[in-house]
C-alpha cells in the first residue's frame, strides 16, 4: 500500500512560511518586495509542484504583473534559503514545491498530463538504509521518480496501450 502524501500546507501556514521567507531576505540584505511576496505566496498555497510559468499564470490571474526573470530569481531564492524545493522531471523545465512536510518523499509523474502525486514508503527508506550500509555509502539525498498514467489517464488509453505492446 502506498502512503500518498499531501503537500497541501496547513492552515496558516502560508503566514509562516512568508514570515521565514522575509526573514531569509533580510538575514541577506534583500529588499522584501510585493512582487517577491506574492512570488512566494503563490506556491506556498498551492500544495503544487509548479513551473514558473504556472506561478506566472497565477500572478496574472490575480492581478499581478511580475517579470519572467523575477519569477525564476525569486523561486530560485526559495529553493538556496530551503523554503523550497526544485524538481527535474524530464519535462523541459523545472518544477518547485514549498519544503514543508515530510522531509523525505517520492513522486508518481503521469506522462499524459504531467500530474505529480507524492507518496512515502518507510519500507523503500529501510531499505536503501540497508543498501547503503551493505555497502559502506552514507546516502545524502535520494530521489525516486516513476513514470507512468495516472488511474484516470490509464482508464482512458491504457487499454488501448496495452493491446499496441
Amino acid at each position: 500500500m502506498v502512503d500518498v502524501v499531501t503537500t497541501r500546507p496547513p492552515l496558516g501556514c502560508t503566514a509562516v512560511m512568508l514570515g521565514l521567507f522575509r526573514a531569509a531576505l533580510q538575514e541577506h540584505q534583500l529588499p522584501v518586495t510585493q512582487q517577491r511576496e506574492a512570488i512566494a505566496r503563490i506556491l506556498f498555497e498551492s500544495g503544487e509542484h509548479l513551473s514558473a510559468d504556472e506561478v506566472s499564470a497565477r500572478l496574472a490571474d490575480v492581478g499581478h504583473q511580475v517579470g519572467k526573470a523575477t519569477v525564476y530569481r525569486t523561486l530560485s531564492l526559495l529553493v538556496r534559503v530551503g523554503l523550497a524545493t526544485e524538481h527535474d522531471f524530464d519535462e523541459g523545465f523545472k518544477r518547485f514545491e514549498t519544503r514543508i512536510g515530510p522531509a523525505h518523499h517520492d513522486h508518481l509523474i503521469c506522462t499524459s498530463r504531467g500530474s505529480v502525486a507524492e507518496f512515502q514508503r518507510e519500507d523503500l527508506d529501510r531499505l536503501q538504509a540497508e543498501i547503503a550500509s551493505h555497502a559502506g555509502f552514507h546516502v545524502l539525498t535520494r530521489q525516486l521518480k516513476l513514470y507512468g498514467l495516472c488511474a484516470e489517464c490509464d482508464a482512458e488509453t491504457g487499454d488501448a496501450l496495452r493491446k499496441v505492446v
